[in-house]
């Protein structure tokens, strides 16, 4: 508090799109009462940089960036400035990105589509310590919470069925030969996620590696 006024809330802005990093400035330039758009980066490799010299209070971090993912970018950051938070931004919905986010240190998970009004209320929150996850997604963290519930519409075996289209993506990748920095790269995802999903493709299959995993999904015709 400086003169009796409350500091505003400092926010970076990561996102490799130029018109996604234009539009959230629009919308936090309408709270400059509250909050304070210090800068941007178009890679989470800028933005471990730009965290060092601006010390943001928030991140509004994307997942899927060339160079330095989100969530490498948020582990990194998070090692060095425990004190920052950090607003997963983005538009991955899949189970493992949710999961990758969390581990790395986010402290809230928000969709794109959120209204502005919703991403104010986000970072205002986060900034004073709040966990915020968007409801579409909030079921992936209660389920491992909850590891004995089971999904509602997921085939009791665990069967083909139960595929996400993520790990459909991953599958097809698999089947063309690639390894998996390859799929890593070219569905703009971390290795660990990668690792994530072919982890969960393994199960879901009932299969011990890619190899089996690729003749059954030729075989049945999954993909």
């Amino acid at each position: 508090m400086t003169d009796g006024k409350v500091a505003k809330i400092r926010v970076l802005v990561v996102d490799d799109s130029r018109l996604t990093r234009i539009s959230i400035k629009t919308t936090l330039k309408n709270v400059q009462d509250e909050i304070e758009f210090i800068g941007e980066a178009e890679d989470g490799s800028q933005a471990l940089e730009m965290a060092s010299s601006l010390k943001p209070h928030v991140i509004l971090m994307d997942i899927g960036m060339p160079i330095m993912d989100g969530v490498k970018a948020t582990q990194s950051i998070k090692n060095r400035h425990p004190e920052i938070k950090v607003v997963m931004l983005t538009s991955h919905e899949e189970e493992a990105d949710v999961l990758d986010a969390f581990s790395s240190g986010a402290n809230s998970y928000c969709l794109k589509e959120t209204p502005p009004e919703m991403l104010v209320h986000v970072i205002k929150s986060t900034a004073h310590g709040a966990c915020w996850i968007d409801p579409k997604i909030a079921r992936i963290v209660m389920n491992q919470l909850l590891p004995n519930h089971r999904p509602v519409g997921l085939p009791e075996n665990n069967g083909t069925s139960a595929l996400t289209e993520r790990e459909i993506d991953v599958l097809k990748l698999v089947t063309q030969g690639l390894n998996n920095a390859e799929i890593s790269d070219k569905l703009c995802i971390s290795m660990n996620t990668v690792k994530t999903h072919l982890k969960n493709i393994f199960q879901k299959l009932e299969v011990e590696d890619r190899t089996a995993a690729a003749l059954k999904a030729l075989k049945e015709r999954i993909i």
